[in-house]
């Protein structure tokens, strides 16, 4: 049986993954400024998830939209599966 990796940074195995996350967490920061943007462990059949961190006066509903958009369109370039998750901090 494998084992889990150590860190949810590890779960991000290829380099691909990590540019994915970088281009898609600088993406957002663009739109939002003081937002948190952070790798959780993935869980269904997502390459990794996502964990978006917003202040209590931005829109939750807003954000997440923009985060689903953006994240199909980093989907499409670099062929990965990607949930993001927003809350609030």
């Amino acid at each position: 049986m494998g084992s889990l990796p150590v860190s949810p940074d590890q779960a991000m195995q290829t380099d691909q993954h990590k540019e994915a996350f970088t281009n898609l967490a600088d993406s957002l920061k663009k739109y939002y400024l003081g937002i948190r943007v952070r790798s959780v462990f993935p869980y269904e059949d997502e390459d990794f998830v996502v964990e978006i961190t917003i202040p209590g006066f931005l829109s939750k509903e807003e954000i997440s939209d923009m985060s689903h958009k953006e994240c199909i369109r980093i989907e499409d370039e670099y062929d990965v599966f990607i949930l993001p998750r927003v809350v609030y901090g």
